[in-house]
């Protein structure tokens, strides 16, 4: 009776799998496991010719020295040939294989390196970018693959931009109406009785929200569309930043002026720079305490930079999410608890946005003084008036 096969016992594959994972290196790249593949693969093949062709060269010498007469002497010397001319076709070999693994690795990461830039462009909002089509059948298969993605991520990008542009078109219709109508209504207001009053001012300022997420909603499909024009005009900081103030929602906002900053000028659009401002200070009072701080001072490292920099009294912006407070409708891991529910989250989305097209750029930091809250930064090329 033959007794039956013992499967591997599961500790040795487990220690064996463990001390290949120790000592494999975790962060080696494409290219240097091709090189150490050609290398290796070299060695080995160089070994096991050398042993080969030393061992039965040994044998036969040995076995055939009585025959041919050959001396211990001669036998040692012939073998010491052999093996110097072993170990120098061993370094040749291995000098190849490294050769060829460097032009195959290249070769190989080349198109992987092509279609990372195109991922990255289209990161930046470049969708028209596709991957160039190559000889190898194996990479237009990746590459094929990649451009249809590409596309059908145009496609729906696209789709989204002109659904939230028709529908703010069509919300402006019935918002006029709507406003026209609370206007009639305000224009009457101590006629009303004392609750009609108080659902009429809960009316007006839904109504002024409403109109305000349609802008927004139009505004950013015009970028989407690239649609947008800007007029460039000359402003001094100082008074563009004071004039911004005084629009929004908290026009008492103390606004600190660097003296360095007193002549400097900039040249942008009025009216989106203006938005920028008050929608930052209009962030600072719905998440960011109630209250708010401008200053205006010069970029620390380029003179010909200023920046705007508006701070709050709030919890601050936690650092994970610095970056996803521009984007649009995000409102930030704390909104729920500092914002009252306010806004649709387009604020600060524009902000980058108008920031952008200007040549700036805007981030959210911790206040400079140690003290609660946030600070946020504008930075703009700007020009000092002699």
């Amino acid at each position: 009776m033959t007794s039956p096969t013992r499967p591997a016992h599961p500790r040795r594959t487990s220690r064996l799998r463990a001390f290949v994972r120790r000592w494999t290196p975790r962060r080696v790249g494409v290219r240097t496991r091709i090189l150490l593949t050609f290398v290796v693969g070299a060695l080995l093949l160089s070994g096991v010719l050398f042993f080969l062709t030393y061992t039965l060269t040994r044998s036969n010498l040995r076995a055939r020295d009585g025959e041919l007469g050959l001396s211990d002497q001669l036998i040692t010397e012939t073998l010491g040939s052999v093996r110097a001319s072993l170990i120098l076709a061993t370094i040749i070999t291995v000098l190849v294989g490294l050769i060829l693994g460097i032009v195959s690795s290249e070769r190989v990461v080349r198109p992987l390196a092509g279609a990372a830039d195109a991922a990255r462009a289209i990161a930046e909002g470049r969708l028209d970018t596709r991957l160039e089509p190559t000889d190898d059948p194996d990479m237009n298969a990746l590459t094929d693959s990649f451009n249809d993605m590409v596309a059908r991520l145009q496609d729906r990008v696209e789709r989204d931009a002109r659904f939230a542009s028709d529908v703010s078109h069509e919300l402006r219709s019935p918002l006029m109406t709507l406003a026209a109508s609370v206007e009639v209504l305000s224009s009457r207001r101590d006629e009303l009785t004392e609750r009609s009053q108080a659902a009429l001012d809960l009316l007006v300022a839904d109504v002024a929200r409403f109109s305000g997420l349609v802008e927004d909603l139009l505004e950013i499909s015009r970028y989407d569309a690239g649609a947008v024009r800007i007029n460039h005009d000359t402003l001094r900081v100082t008074e563009l930043v004071e004039q911004s103030v005084k629009a929004s929602s908290l026009p008492r906002t103390p606004v600190h002026v660097d003296e360095r900053c007193q002549h400097m000028v900039l040249s942008g659009d009025r009216r989106r720079l203006a938005r920028v401002v008050a929608n930052l200070v209009d962030n600072a009072r719905n998440h960011g305490g109630g209250s708010a701080s401008v200053r205006v001072e010069p970029a620390e490292d380029s003179a010909s930079h200023v920046r705007i920099c508006v701070e709050d009294a709030g919890e601050g912006v936690p650092e994970a999410d610095r970056e996803r407070i521009f984007e649009r409708f995000s409102r930030g891991a704390g909104a729920s608890k500092r914002g009252a529910g306010e806004g649709a989250g387009l604020g600060l989305a524009l902000v980058r946005e108008h920031v952008r097209l200007h040549g700036g750029r805007v981030w959210a930091e911790p206040r400079h003084d140690g003290a609660a809250g946030a600070r946020f930064v504008v930075e703009l090329p700007c020009e000092t008036l002699n």
